[in-house]
């Protein structure tokens, strides 16, 4: 199998990686953690105007019709420049659940404000517990008549605090699994009983808590059936999974450029420390698993557009992914001394992220027993 990129996604990567470079630069990440939006708008219209926001949807639909590895490598230099905006939240969590499990009414009113970015979608799905799980999901929504009323918390959801609509996940039911009585619904961001509030995050990311308070959702607004909404719940979690790899596999590349340069220009004992034996090892390791969650993410990628079952591979980019990338951070500490801690220097911007996605959409322990029961053991 060529898991090598085409010459149209060598030119996709070449100049999205030339447009983060110029218009994103780590002052950009630094002034948007403090900011109560999130994301710079013209930022933000400037991906739209690129088609960025279009590229996983279909033409009918006002985008561009591109596969999922095509999206992949754009997450890759968001990744690497840590971009600061809601493109995975929006179209991942967002369009492709719309896309997935809406009715074709649902898409026509939906998709193309996603497609252009002029709407903002993210998903609202984890609680308490902050697992991706059936049993996980506790918030109530009551069915009355033409409408379901929801009631109950949601928590990390990201950029909540700019959405125009939440794919929100609630119980409506019970049965004889816990996957039984589980309801997707499109929630307007801004409808009544809605309170949002910025949660404080190791990344300084925008993960919101969403109180809903009798937030009346027509039934209308349901993808696809109630009660039966978590087959759609667990095709989203593989695609944000596999798409958080490819940001991830952006974000240790960069790590490991800037640790390069880093130990070729550092003097000591009056020769670079690139120069000893021991530091070129250390940068060699990186390589390696770099590369090694880079390919796992890139065949599962394969796998899902494939259309067959992609459990295993997955799993298995995601568990490498989780612990590769923040291994990498810390092997950059090491490598970089006491200046590679301090706040004022980039590098710990790329360590609290890669903590961040260690735990989002499954941690290293959950992909491991998934990996484990997809291939039988």
């Amino acid at each position: 199998m060529d898991l090598g990129l085409s010459e149209e996604q060598q030119m996709l990567q070449n100049s999205a990686r030339e447009f983060l470079e110029r218009e994103c630069p780590t002052t950009l990440v630094r002034e948007m953690e403090e900011d109560d939006r999130g994301y710079p708008t013209e930022l933000w219209r400037q991906m739209g105007e690129l088609g960025w926001t279009g590229v996983l949807i279909p033409e009918e639909y006002g985008g561009t019709g591109g596969s999922l590895t095509d999206f992949a490598v754009l997450l890759e230099e968001i990744g690497r420049f840590l971009a600061p905006t809601p493109l995975f939240q929006s179209v991942v969590l967002g369009g492709l659940t719309i896309l997935n499990g809406g009715s074709d009414e649902q898409k026509k009113a939906y998709v193309p404000g996603i497609a252009s970015g002029g709407t903002i979608a993210t998903l609202a799905l984890t609680e308490e517990s902050a697992q991706y799980t059936p049993e996980a999901v506790a918030v109530q929504g009551q069915v009355q008549g033409d409408n379901i009323v929801i009631n109950g918390t949601k928590l990390f959801v990201d950029y909540a605090n700019v959405a125009d609509y939440l794919i929100t996940v609630v119980r409506t039911g019970s049965g004889a699994s816990p996957e039984d009585g589980i309801t997707v619904l499109v929630v307007d961001g801004k409808s009544p009983g809605i309170t949002t509030s910025r949660l404080q995050t190791m990344a300084r990311d925008h993960q919101c808590e969403v109180v809903f308070q009798n937030v009346s959702v027509p039934a209308a607004n349901v993808l696809g059936q109630v009660g039966g909404g978590w087959p759609l719940v667990k095709q989203t979690l593989q695609n944000a999974a596999v798409m958080q790899c490819a940001e991830a596999a952006g974000g240790g590349r960069a790590v490991l450029e800037r640790t390069v340069e880093y130990v070729r220009t550092r003097v000591q004992f009056g020769r670079p420390i690139g120069s000893f034996q021991a530091i070129q090892h250390f940068c060699a390791n990186m390589v390696n698993e770099i590369d090694a969650a880079r390919l796992a993410t890139y065949l599962a990628l394969a796998r899902l557009e494939d259309g067959g079952n992609s459990d295993a591979e997955v799993a298995q980019a995601k568990a490498l992914t989780n612990h590769n990338y923040k291994w990498a951070t810390l092997q950059a500490h090491q490598m970089h001394g006491g200046i590679g801690f301090m706040q004022e220097y980039d590098l710990q911007l790329w360590t609290r992220r890669a903590k961040t996605m260690e735990l989002k959409y499954g941690n290293t322990a959950d992909h491991r027993e998934a990996y484990a029961k997809a291939i039988g053991l």
